[in-house]
Parts: C-alpha cells; structure tokens; sequence
C-alpha cells in the first residue's frame, strides 16, 4: 500500500450515510474531482486498525464508474454486532495507486448489524406421585454458539427471571447451527428451569435469546 498524507482538503472523503434495507446497507458519500477510485476496508468495531497494518488483502477497490452504477457502494448486513467502514481516497500515479491516509471521523461509519436469533424451549415430564421430574430441553440457533455462551438456571417454586434468580448450571457441548436438543435432566418436582445469557447484556448487544 502506497500511503501519503492529505495534503489538500479536495482529497478528502466526507459525509459518509448509510442506507438500510432488506440485509444490505448502502453507503454514500461526497469525493471531489480529484478522486477518482477509493479503498474501502471493512472490519468488526472493536478491531479498526491504523492504516500503516492495513493490507491490500483488508481492503476493496471500488471506482467512482461502480459508484454511479450502483448509486453508493452495496455490502450485505451479514454480520452481527457492530461493523465499521473506513473509505480511504486514492489518486493512479505513473500506473500505481496512492493511497491518502485519512483517519479521522469524516471517512468512517459504523453500522449496527441484526441480532443473531437464539431460539429455546423447555419441556416438562412429570411423573404421577414422583417427587422428581423430567426435564428436556432445546436450543434452535442461525449461528454456531460456544457452550459457554448460555446457562441454565434452576430456582424452587417458580420460573427464574433472572441469571441471578437461582442457581446457573452451564452447558457442556457447543451448539452447532441448527437444532439442538440436550439429554434430559431430572429435577425436583418443585423445581424450574430457563435458559440465559451467562455474562448477561454484553452478549445481549449481539444475540437475541427468544422462548418458543
């Protein structure tokens, strides 16, 4: 990557706006004359990196011609949790691309991505004059989930409302794509179960935990 300085407020890229619908969100934004191509580096939020560590491979090429064609640059919302785009403006020189190092707000913006649905469900088998009862339970997921990522929580006389509303147990296999239904567990009679986010909001920001 051929890096300069901006030497001049003419090789700016500014005013970036996002548009979002139906899973794709599209970007616009003001570049003079003078530019004629841009690079367009994608990444997670939390993982923006200095443009001297970006590489040609973090990056992708995108002409003022593709610009008008598509009225702004398309990516698809396929991601979740929140995704930033950097648009460093680029000049041909003597057959080879300058790129400007502008790193300052005007050229970024940062999209929040759909939650990743978590589907679950729990189900109770109880035994007439059995002080103990059957339970199964199921997680229906569009993502792959660590085991780590959920707990169920088990609490005396009623449903628990909260991670904290009686005692976490934690998962012991990860959950593939799909559904997954866990060998069945006996607890008191009396007992109840549900399923949360075992770090609680912080997951939350990025799935979202839905009972069937």
């Amino acid at each position: 990557m051929n890096w300069e300085p901006i030497s001049s407020p003419n090789q700016e890229i500014k005013d970036v706006k996002q548009t979002i619908q139906d899973a794709e969100v599209r970007l616009n934004w003001f570049w003079s004359n003078e530019i004629d191509f841009v690079y367009i580096y994608k990444t997670a939020s939390d993982n923006v990196m200095p443009a001297d560590e970006i590489a040609e491979r973090d990056v992708k090429l995108y002409t003022r011609e593709e610009y008008k064609i598509n009225r702004g640059y398309v990516s698809k919302l396929d991601t979740i949790g929140r995704t930033s785009y950097r648009i460093f403006p680029c000049q041909k020189r003597e057959g080879k691309l300058v790129v400007f190092r502008q790193e300052d707000e005007k050229n970024l913006i940062t999209i929040t991505g759909a939650r990743a649905k978590i589907y679950f469900s729990i189900a109770y088998k109880n035994k007439l004059f059995q002080p103990r009862k059957k339970v199964k339970m199921a997680i229906h997921t569009e993502l792959p989930l660590e085991k780590g990522l959920l707990v169920y929580v088990k609490k005396s006389g009623g449903v628990p409302n909260s991670l904290e509303d009686g005692t976490a147990y934690p998962f012991v296999r990860d959950f593939p794509a799909g559904k997954t239904v866990s060998p069945e567990i006996e607890i008191d009679k009396n007992e109840f179960i549900r399923i949360f986010f075992s770090t609680g909001k912080n997951i939350a920001q990025h799935y979202e935990l839905i009972p069937e």
